[in-house]
């Protein structure tokens, strides 16, 4: 049996308690000859030459709960090496995660700090992390931590986000019983197989039922608008969500869209993917909120954050745009306001966020021309 010393992250006991699976007991410990360093390349820590780091000392771990420590570290680049800590009773040895190669930033790193900043998600990502063990490769693991952290970010803020209830409402989600969630899948999305009893309006219960979900990562939309021209900028995208239900059009036309990725807010998204998606660059301030909405709560788990942005569209906006590192091949066009009104009439506008957003700007299109401030327009003004 092994003992650790702890100097980052896991010190946080929430944290080792997920990963474990069990709680770990731990006493306070010190290693000689390093410091605990915020990483150079964000908010993690790591060991610098120098110093002395407290840190905490675990118990001798079974060899299931140091498999369980050790696949959640590897899948990070951070390996087991071998040292002598200073414990309660004298000298230690022990086992100390490291990451080859990292370098720190020159300033201390904060548990607190990375706590209050992080935690949350991370408990959850850890979650599906853990999951992973024994089904993947550490380097498949490590590709999709971006996925991971972004959607347990959704979840996070979904949490936290209270939206008004003037109608409705139903009972407190506490009386919601859970009785298993399974997890079929998790890759770039996630299926998830809920069990589950909840309250009826009749004042009875549902008894046991079960539901398939699709989890996918929070996305924002912006759509480009020049009111000066009365024009807005569509990208063309083959969907293969459109292909699949066998629509015989699966290229769509759809606003500036991308996902959320974690640490980031809705309106950096809007703003990265404008340039990345369409070659156009504007101000924080130009971003005219549309809605925060699920669009299709039924079966699919995702947040959308839809936005307007004003902006200079010239006859030359268009053209072919996107990332050859993401496989996009995205094709702009400007099109007048008034003909996009109408293929959501028609029903050639075929998706949400473009139907959801064209139906706002139809509403605040005026106020957008006579440069009113964007809370009269969501004051209705």
């Amino acid at each position: 049996m092994s003992r650790y010393f702890l100097f980052g992250t896991l010190t946080w006991d929430a944290l080792l308690t997920q990963v474990a699976g069990r709680p770990v007991a731990t006493s306070p410990a010190t290693l000689d000859g390093w410091s605990v360093e915020r990483a150079a390349d964000g908010d993690w820590p790591v060991l610098a030459e120098g110093g002395q780091t407290m840190g905490l000392l675990t118990e001798p771990l079974s060899d299931d709960c140091r498999a369980r420590l050790d696949w959640y570290e590897t899948a990070f680049a951070y390996l087991p090496e071998a040292v002598t800590v200073t414990g309660p009773d004298g000298p230690v040895a022990a086992l100390v995660y490291r990451a080859g190669g990292a370098e720190g930033a020159g300033v201390p790193w904060s548990r607190d700090g990375w706590v209050a900043l992080h935690g949350d998600r991370t408990i959850l990502a850890a979650a599906e992390v853990q999951r992973a063990m024994g089904r993947m490769t550490p380097a498949a693991i490590a590709a999709r931590r971006g996925v991971i952290q972004a959607r347990a970010q959704g979840i996070v803020a979904a949490r936290a986000a209270h939206r008004p209830v003037t109608v409705g409402g139903g009972a407190p989600v506490e009386d919601i019983r859970v009785e298993s969630v399974d997890y079929p899948y998790e890759g770039f999305h996630r299926v998830e197989e809920w069990t589950l009893d909840h309250p009826r309006f009749d004042g009875t219960r549902s008894g046991r039922i079960n539901r398939a979900i699709s989890h996918i990562t929070d996305a924002a939309t912006v759509l480009p608008y020049d009111p000066r021209r009365d024009r807005v900028l569509l990208v063309e995208q083959i969907r293969i969500g459109a292909l699949a239900k066998g629509d015989r059009q699966p290229w769509m036309l759809e606003p500036v869209a991308g996902l959320i990725d974690a640490g980031e807010g809705p309106e950096t998204t809007a703003l990265r993917e404008l340039e990345e998606e369409a070659g156009i660059t504007v101000d924080r301030g130009d971003l005219h909120f549309v809605a925060r909405y699920f669009p299709s709560p039924g079966g699919v788990a995702q947040v959308i954050h839809s936005y307007v942005a004003v902006c200079d569209l010239p006859d030359d906006a268009g053209g072919l745009h996107g990332l050859a590192s993401e496989h996009e091949d995205i094709r702009a066009h400007v099109v007048p306001l008034s003909q996009v009104l109408a293929m959501v009439a028609s029903g050639e506008a075929a998706n949400a966020p473009l139907i959801v957003s064209v139906q706002w700007l139809g509403l605040h299109a005026d106020g957008l021309r006579a440069g009113r401030p964007v809370e009269d327009l969501q004051s209705g003004v």
